[in-house]
């Protein structure tokens, strides 16, 4: 179904196998869309990460944080110990967590740097394993560590770069889409990379994935109020319904 904001369709990046809420949401909001990922994410084997959770298993820690579903799903046959308190970020991680029957003590809202913030400060006695993506930002571990925590990071899973077809890096360049949203700060580069015409807007999932598109110099049009796909597909509708009408192009034109 077209949107009637736009005759233009929103390019989502999401991971396969990561876009169908995101894709539910623009859909009931008669919002077109084209679904291509950017990355593909490789779960990590070896004995990095089973060194890890066997320390876990054996009440090594007193804190496991969690800050993407795809961490979370690395645990699904984790034992984590009663004692051990399990940290998310944002519901869809804990959600992730509480299907692999581990209780979430804490969901922080959003962010890595939200994470941080809502953590105590400790004395040193306080030891985390922080599963995480081999391109994970320092902000987790770096805060942890400057409050005291022993901090264990163990590689959960690997971003790969995904060469997407040259039609679509085409119609990225070239403005074709109505939007783009944004869902991590790796797909943020890799979409930069390609190349995202001026005239599109840039919809963001949260603060990490801004602070990437900014950085790169482009400006991030709107960013979603929470960081689920219901409030990610509010911002782009947003978008849509304040951008002024497409000019036509070459190939539009009667």
């Amino acid at each position: 179904m077209s949107s009637a904001a736009s005759p233009r369709p929103v390019l989502v990046t999401r991971p396969a196998g990561r876009g169908g809420a995101l894709l539910s949401e623009l859909d009931q909001r008669g919002i077109e869309v084209v679904h291509q990922p950017l990355i593909r994410l490789v779960p990590a084997h070896g004995d990095e990460l089973d060194a890890g959770l066997g320390l876990l298993a054996d009440g090594a820690y007193t804190h496991l944080v969690v800050t993407s579903r795809t961490a979370a799903e690395a645990l699904a046959e984790a034992v984590v110990p009663a004692g051990t308190a399990v940290i998310a970020v944002g519901e869809g991680t804990a959600r992730q967590l509480r299907a692999a029957g581990h209780p979430v003590s804490h969901v922080a809202a959003g962010s890595g740097a939200a994470l941080v913030e809502e953590m105590p400060s400790v004395d040193g006695e306080a030891a985390v394993l922080f599963p995480a993506s081999a391109a994970a930002s320092r902000t987790v571990p770096a805060g942890l560590r400057a409050k005291g925590y022993r901090v264990h990071e163990v590689t959960a899973y690997r971003p790969v770069p995904v060469e997407p077809p040259a039609a679509i890096a085409v119609a990225l360049a070239t403005g074709a889409y109505g939007a783009i949203a944004l869902t991590s700060p790796m797909i943020a580069r890799r979409a930069v990379a390609l190349g995202i015409h001026a005239s599109t807007p840039i919809v963001t999932i949260g603060e990490p994935t801004s602070i990437a598109v900014r950085e790169a110099g482009l400006v991030v049009a709107r960013q979603a109020e929470e960081t689920t796909d219901a409030a990610l597909a509010r911002a782009v509708q947003q978008v849509l319904a304040a951008a002024p009408p497409a000019p036509a192009r070459p190939c539009d034109a009667p």
